[in-house]
């Protein structure tokens, strides 16, 4: 491989138009070389639209050029599993959207055949590898606002029904809980640094559409502390977060979709302190770039597969809670 990634994006979403093209072109060693669509000439106004040099009518075919490297998969959830294996028995490097996949099994699955494959994954949980969330991991780590005691965090917007939007339908993989719920779940996670040891959870699920459409958990960690989480479909709200320490507080806006000039808040007693961090780039950014440092370098990762293994197996454990009324151990 040359100093640079070539892109190849797998369907012409409206997140690949919106975040991923973008980002791509902030970046230092990445170039976006194609796109495929099971629509040749969707395929080749989206990249006519993005100067893209490149389209093809169907996923095989973009798979299999000599010219990609690398595959960013923003396809449906219940996609994502097929399209990555593809992939990676073509020897392409995957970089797929939220969650990784539809169940903890199917995940770990993932990992294991690319792991296999010697090729690189990713799941696009940006905000792991962002400046923000990186500057609070380390006000966190320096004991600025004490010992973590807890967390609140929320991902809320409203959908309007009827709807033939994706979010809503059950074979592909839909549901509030694998559209903004596992956000939540994974900052959490972030911020303790470890996995939870239990889920209690409360969901509404849909009569019309039979997806889950809103949620409140707990997860507890080791040592009793707890993160109270809200996700859904059903009011707005967008996403924040409250850490809150021994001696302190973070008060954080837009944790999971930092903007280029961003900040957070310490709150210690005495005049709060805000923590400027600005990226001057969109929130995919830093997370491809550091996808090519890992490619091009051999810099490890800042997350693995594991991670994505660890969110569908809370989601998991919040839709039996909620259906049994009991705290599920993990």
């Amino acid at each position: 491989m040359s100093d640079t990634v070539r892109w190849g994006i797998l369907s012409t979403a409206g997140i690949a138009a919106s975040a991923f093209v973008p980002s791509v072109k902030q970046t230092t060693r990445g170039q976006l070389v194609g796109v495929a669509s099971r629509d040749a000439s969707r395929a080749e106004a989206f990249a006519r639209e993005h100067e893209i040099a490149q389209s093809f009518g169907s996923y095989e075919d973009m798979i299999a050029s000599d010219e990609i490297d690398a595959i960013y998969n923003p396809l449906p959830n219940s996609m994502h599993a097929e399209w990555t294996a593809k992939a990676a028995a073509a020897g392409k490097h995957v970089f797929c959207e939220k969650p990784l996949g539809i169940s903890p099994a199917e995940c770990e699955e993932m990992v294991a055949d690319c792991a296999a494959k010697g090729v690189l994954l990713f799941e696009a949980f940006v905000f792991l590898y962002h400046p923000k969330s990186l500057k609070i991991r380390e006000v966190i780590d320096a004991g600025r606002i004490g010992d973590l005691v807890q967390m609140q965090a929320s991902f809320t917007f409203s959908l309007q029904r009827p709807t033939d939007n994706i979010r809503m339908n059950k074979e592909l993989g839909g549901g509030s809980l694998m559209d903004v719920g596992c956000y939540p779940i994974t900052y959490a996670r972030f911020v303790f640094g470890e996995e939870p040891v239990s889920v209690m959870a409360a969901c509404h699920t849909d009569a019309d559409y039979d997806v889950d459409t809103r949620a409140s958990i707990i997860l507890t960690f080791a040592g009793n502390r707890h993160a109270s989480l809200q996700q859904g479909f059903d009011a707005p709200g967008g996403q924040q977060v409250l850490i809150h320490g021994s001696d302190g507080y973070l008060d954080v806006l837009t944790p999971c979709h930092p903007t280029p000039e961003d900040h957070f808040t310490i709150h210690t007693g005495g005049e709060p302190e805000v923590v400027e961090v600005n990226a001057g780039v969109r929130p995919f950014a830093p997370a491809i770039e550091h996808f090519h440092d890992c490619l091009l370098d051999g810099v490890e990762p800042i997350a693995t597969g594991a991670n994505a293994t660890g969110t569908l197996r809370i989601i998991e454990a919040v839709l039996e809670s909620s259906r049994t009324g009991r705290r599920i151990d993990l």
